[in-house]
């Protein structure tokens, strides 16, 4: 059975995060992006939940045009069908997502993929000097908000979800239980805020390349991997032996940095558009 709640209660949002950890164990990937995650608990997007008796078996969230799923097998076309419409966009994570074949059989087309990069963390990691008259501290929950949410609009400009990231989103992120400011790195020059290098640790102690970000009128001068080999030294200090990231298969100079500094590919998410 189908509903649509307006916002979905407290219980229900456990479920689906415990339903959204079950599909990762069973796929290999999250089913459900951070971004998604976090709106669990927001009016501003459309909520279907898919249940059978008492048990959840499926959810499907849709904001905008872009939809996202994570179900049980029996319940994906159903969820499917509740978020449809002319110009939807779906995410399926990870290469063995069980969303593949489902929307295959219909009339999706492949519109973007975004790349999961890892390396190790066993071996230490060479900090890249700062460039000239650049320094950097770490967040400061409450004074930094402003200025991290001009610069990220500036350094994903081009960027379908992450340039259009307002103070809210970065609130909402502040609240999850993985967020330490000590991890999210700000680079400076002369007091003005020209690149920021946000890291995540996963509960299985993986690391994470959050968000780097450059303002476009910083960039080219070493600032980035400056800020991306300090975070690494951070992830690696606090016990993480392997760190992943993701980065869009057209962000040809973003691929390659990271390449540079070890990364190689280790899976990719799809997004689907219908036609």
């Amino acid at each position: 059975m189908l509903s649509r709640p307006e916002v979905i209660d407290d219980a229900t949002r456990a479920a689906v995060r415990v339903l959204a950890a079950s599909v990762e164990a069973e796929d290999g990937a999250p089913p459900l992006s951070d971004g998604a995650l976090a709106a669990l608990g927001s009016a501003a997007v459309t909520h279907v939940v898919a249940e059978d008796g008492a048990l959840l078996v499926g959810y499907a969230q849709r904001s905008g045009e872009s939809g996202e799923i994570v179900s049980r097998p029996e319940a994906i076309d159903e969820l499917l069908d509740a978020v449809d419409g002319p110009g939807l966009l779906v995410w399926s994570h990870g290469r063995r997502s069980r969303l593949t074949t489902a929307l295959q059989r219909r009339p999706f087309d492949r519109a973007r993929v975004l790349h999961r990069l890892e390396r190790s963390l066993a071996d230490p990691v060479p900090l890249r000097p700062l460039p000239d008259a650049v320094t950097v501290s770490a967040f400061r929950v409450g004074v930094d908000e402003d200025d991290w949410v001009r610069v990220n609009a500036a350094a994903f400009a081009s960027h379908p979800e992450q340039g259009q990231w307002s103070a809210t989103d970065l609130l909402t992120r502040e609240r999850e239980a993985w967020f330490d400011p000590a991890g999210f790195f700000l680079a400076r020059r002369s007091g003005r805020l020209v690149g920021f290098h946000w890291t995540k640790i996963h509960p299985n102690g993986v690391g994470e390349v959050y968000v780097l970000g450059i303002d476009p009128a910083a960039q080219g001068g070493g600032v980035g991997a400056a800020l991306l080999t300090i975070g690494l030294r951070h992830l690696r200090e606090r016990g993480c032996s392997r760190v992943l990231l993701y980065v869009d298969e057209s962000n040809s100079a973003a691929m390659q940095l990271y390449q540079r500094y070890g990364f190689t590919s280790a899976d990719e998410d799809v997004q689907w558009r219908r036609r």
